[in-house]
């Protein structure tokens, strides 16, 4: 039994199954960023949660067994636990147990990489060890190491550790609001110029888009949330001024509240935009669903009134047939315009390009 090997647990209450498996299997896409091993998985459905375990005590027994035959040394839940379920589940299946929340925490934090960033998620994990502190720590004289995705320090009382929680998370705040002035500052030196902000589903190519748009050399990697820090390239014309565009961090269905919250200066470049693009994976399977969520967060941001493009990216990917259905999702929400485009083969730039001047604010 390897440590990293983890058996994922799908429940689902209301939603289809469908969806439900579209979930699980974004959750093994998830783990494997985070650096563990999905082995196998199954879906659950449950009338309603059971307040110890979650699952009934047979569905939770059936889970552990499976788990073992497995050789898994986790388990995670696709689903959000309250720290009594993640005690109790740890107790009686005798290994680690994870939620969707702390395996997305895991991969932000090996993902940042400038000083706010990691400043975000540290503020994050704080908060989220926080409320998950009795679940984490089996009894109370343990000491060194404590949950592997939270990475908290033991101590034998609970209320030493609860006091370091709330040390950090005041240190990480007071650290934040320092760099998010620093932030302001460099804003409204911009604000002569429009700004047009990059938004959507992580993955989904919108750092390659930033780059074919400007020329601009930002990370990019085929994995999930690549790139965490926001960047700001100008998008140069012939004549008049340019344009400013701002990649952002990538959207996931059930983006942790805690994330949200920590990432609160990084996404104000959303909600101060002239306007928006929601970048799309055209040859994603789900991308309606990943629409649907985009613009869910893009509401709970008050962002869900700015004018928005959609781009459907990674055309090159589809077959002729495909591409021409390519585009027919709802678009609910009234985009100012759709296109079809390649970061990665230019095709379709030059008519993005053209149209974002639009939004350009005269000289």
């Amino acid at each position: 039994m390897r440590a990293n090997r983890c058996y994922l647990v799908g429940p689902f209450l209301s939603e289809t199954r469908a969806t439900a498996r579209a979930s699980l299997q974004e959750l093994g896409g998830l783990c494997e960023a985070a650096g563990l091993e999905p082995v196998a998985g199954e879906l659950v459905r449950t009338r309603t949660v059971n307040p110890a375990l979650y699952l009934g005590t047979g569905q939770t027994d059936r889970i552990i067994s499976r788990a073992e035959e497995h050789g898994a040394g986790l388990i995670v839940f696709d689903t959000t636990l309250s720290p009594v379920h993640l005690r109790n589940w740890s107790r009686r299946a005798h290994c680690e147990v994870y939620d969707r929340h702390a395996v997305i925490l895991e991969i932000f934090s090996r993902r940042a990489r400038t000083r706010e960033a990691q400043l975000q998620v540290e503020l994050a994990r704080a908060r989220y060890t926080q409320s998950h502190l009795v679940g984490m720590w089996q009894h109370l004289s343990r000491q060194g190491g404590g949950s592997r995705l939270a990475r908290g320090e033991g101590e034998k009382q609970i209320e030493m550790d609860r006091r370091r929680l709330a040390q950090r998370v005041h240190r990480a705040t007071a650290d934040l609001k320092r760099v998010s002035r620093q932030r302001e500052l460099r804003r409204r030196s911009r604000d002569r110029y429009a700004r047009i902000t990059l938004v959507g589903y992580t993955n989904a190519g919108k750092s390659s888009l930033l780059n074919t748009l400007t020329g601009a050399d930002v990370h990019t990697a085929n994995q999930l949330f690549a790139s965490l820090d926001p960047t700001t390239r100008r998008l140069e014309y012939a004549e008049g001024p340019p344009l400013l565009i701002s990649d952002t961090v990538g959207f996931v269905r059930r983006l942790p509240p805690d994330l949200v919250d920590a990432f609160h200066s990084t996404l104000e470049e959303v909600v101060e935009a002239t306007a928006l693009i929601i970048v799309l994976d055209a040859a994603d399977p789900d991308v309606e669903r990943h629409y649907d969520t985009t613009r869910e967060i893009l509401g709970e941001l008050g962002a869900a009134e700015i004018p928005r493009v959609l781009v459907l990216n990674k055309i090159d990917e589809l077959t002729p047939d495909a591409r021409r259905t390519a585009g027919l999702i709802d678009i609910a929400g009234q985009p100012d315009a759709v296109f079809k485009v390649s970061a990665r083969t230019g095709e379709g730039i030059r008519q993005l390009r053209e149209f974002l001047l639009r939004y350009r604010q005269p000289d």
